[in-house]
């Protein structure tokens, strides 16, 4: 909706002066333009600065966008994560939180995988249960510990609590020592991030009134998304003082249970705490009739299309089997791009504004298989933050470059003495005679970093490549490398954009909460689950997999309540997604892994 004007509605919200205001818009109704355009405004009128907090790096950068570039925005608004923001105080005031040195995150999922195996084999009676369980009892019980400290953390219980609830006694003192590993490897693990903040501006008065003072006014999207540590962060940084926070929101699109989130805190507690005015927005700028219609018949809302009127396309298919299913899908893709135009789609029909969606990434076999084999191109949309690297050597060169920046990180100096199978990492003749006697170039390279010469180095250390320097190395490993070196760059180049003062811890945990990361120009049809293409669309959207049991989930359907409730939601994002037809699918029989095939009904959300 770029070209169309603020409605009524939408200008009365911009409009607003100092107070609490809570925005619940539905899924189409514009809300990140009546944010941006109040923002704008705010700008304008106000000597303070806003603070904007949004879910997502992607939807971050969106916001920033949209509010241009000029150097009044610039030097009065922060957008940003909860996370990156945290992160911005933590490199400020990392020593009155106890740390001598900028703690670094561990953002992989095997970084936690592997501290809470250490803090097992560290403590008898969690070992000997550990060494009586076997294949997915193993996977299952690291799991459940890492959840357990998850919500720890986000639930924001103190050790007291932990104590006396008879509950949690089984895993308390395995939060403990894992939190012991953490710190000797002057550590922090995502959930950390949040709950240091918060700890710091609840136990430092002055600390937290510079915040306050700085930051006049606070806007946060996606608010439905909220958990306990997030919003009582929220509440210690705006204090008594403050009251001028704006939440925008659709409980509607509440699925992160499994995360702690709950639209209660945008809908109950933010309007009990502050006095907070409600507004609500109901129009749909974006989808087509169609669609919208469908998306009410699911939710039972009251969505109306308003400045333009197209038809779009809404159809239920139920096939044989998910092969049947495939075909299906895949047929109605080859006809979309032979037809090149429709009324109701702006430019040509190509694979880029085609996307197909699933509940779990398992449902997608069949349909990728059924891709491959008629030569449609395809990728998967990523939820992963931090930079991945594709190449062994870059790989190795991670590893140096965590271990040059934090020499108390024993884990990754650990996967690195075991990648390179040797015991002295930095001894250039052992490194010669190991398996990836290349890796001495990564040495090199991370031995002559500094925050100031970071640039002429990585030009220096990818011409190595680009003029085949480096023995024992095919042209599909250069490619690689080269590659990965110019990912590496292009997140350097916008760390440097991005910060005036810097340092390479500072970067190597902006790389970690994905802040510098530009996704890779990816071009065909975009494979997703519904949790990963939250917040963005397409023209045409297949959802597949919609029998019961599926989607929704069988564990949620076990469960009832609040968890299927969610996976309902679940269904309207994946509806929302679609700007133009939808298509869902659902196979009338599965095969099961032990080979047998399974009837399925249609799923209950849309019988």
């Amino acid at each position: 909706m770029n070209n169309i004007e603020l409605s009524e509605n939408q200008q009365k919200i911009v409009d607003l002066d100092e107070g609490a205001y809570l925005v619940k818009a539905s899924a189409g109704s514009g809300k990140t333009r009546v944010l941006t355009e109040r923002i704008k405004r705010i700008v304008n009128i106000s000597k303070g600065k806003v603070l904007a907090i949004t879910f997502t790096n992607k939807a971050g950068e969106e916001l920033k966008e949209r509010l241009g570039t000029s150097e009044r925005v610039k030097e009065k608004v922060f957008v940003g994560t909860f996370h990156s923001f945290c992160q911005s105080i933590l490199e400020l005031r990392f020593k009155l939180l106890g740390y001598s040195s900028m703690p670094h995150i561990f953002e992989e999922d095997s970084d936690r995988i592997e501290l809470i195996e250490q803090a097992i084999f560290q403590v008898p009676y969690f070992q000997e249960i550990y060494s009586g369980l076997e294949g997915k009892q193993l996977f299952e019980y690291k799991y459940k510990a890492l959840n357990f400290i998850s919500q720890v953390k986000r639930e924001l219980i103190s050790p007291e609590e932990l104590i006396s609830n008879s509950e949690n006694e089984e895993f308390r003192n395995l939060y403990e020592v894992y939190q012991d590993i953490l710190e000797s490897n002057n550590a922090i693990d995502f959930d950390d991030l949040i709950l240091l903040i918060y700890q710091l501006l609840i136990n430092n008065d002055s600390v937290a009134n510079l915040y306050r003072k700085t930051y006049e006014y606070v806007c946060l999207d996606e608010a439905q998304d909220l958990n306990k540590a997030q919003y009582y962060l929220l509440k210690a940084l705006v204090g008594n003082e403050n009251k001028n926070i704006m939440m925008v929101g659709d409980p509607n699109q509440a699925i992160y249970l499994f995360n702690g989130s709950t639209s209660d805190y945008m809908e109950n507690d933010f309007v009990e705490d502050f006095g907070t005015t409600v507004y609500t927005l109901t129009e749909n700028y974006r989808c087509s009739r169609s669609v919208i219609e469908a998306s009410n018949k699911l939710m039972g809302l009251q969505a109306e299309a308003v400045n333009y009127v197209i038809d779009g396309i809404f159809e239920i298919n139920g096939l044989l089997n998910e092969e049947e299913e495939a075909n299906f899908v895949v047929d109605k893709i080859k006809k979309l791009i032979e037809l090149k135009k429709h009324k109701d789609i702006e430019g040509e029909i190509n694979y880029d504004n085609i996307s197909i969606l699933a509940r779990n990434k398992y449902v997608f076999k069949n349909v990728e298989s059924s891709l491959k084999e008629n030569k449609i191109p395809y990728f998967y949309k990523s939820g992963n933050i931090g930079l991945k690297f594709s190449s062994t050597l870059m790989q190795i060169f991670d590893y140096y470059f965590r271990i040059k920046i934090n020499p108390s990180d024993k884990l990754h100096l650990s996967r690195l003495e075991k990648l390179l199978n040797i015991s002295d990492v930095y001894d250039e003749e052992i490194i010669k005679s190991s398996k990836f006697p290349e890796s001495i170039y990564s040495l090199s390279f991370v031995n002559t970093l500094t925050i100031d010469n970071l640039s002429l180095e990585i030009k220096k250390f990818r011409k190595l490549f680009e003029e085949n320097k480096v023995d024992g190395l095919t042209d599909d490993d250069r490619k690689l490398i080269i590659e990965d070196i110019d990912e590496f760059d292009s997140n350097w180049k916008t760390y440097q954009m991005k910060n005036q003062k810097r340092t390479l811890s500072g970067f190597k945990n902006s790389i970690s909460l994905g802040i510098t990361n530009h996704p890779k120009n990816e071009n065909g049809i975009t494979l997703s689950t519904v949790h990963t293409m939250k917040g963005q669309e397409s023209d045409i959207v297949f959802i597949i997999g919609m029998d019961e049991g599926t989607f929704p989930d069988y564990r949620a359907v076990n469960k009832g309540g609040l968890e299927l409730q969610q996976e309902k939601n679940n269904a309207y994002v994946a509806f929302t997604r679609s700007k133009r037809f939808l298509f869902i699918s659902y196979p009338k029989q599965r095969l099961m892994p032990w080979g047998d095939f399974k009837p399925r009904s249609i799923s209950r959300f849309i019988k």
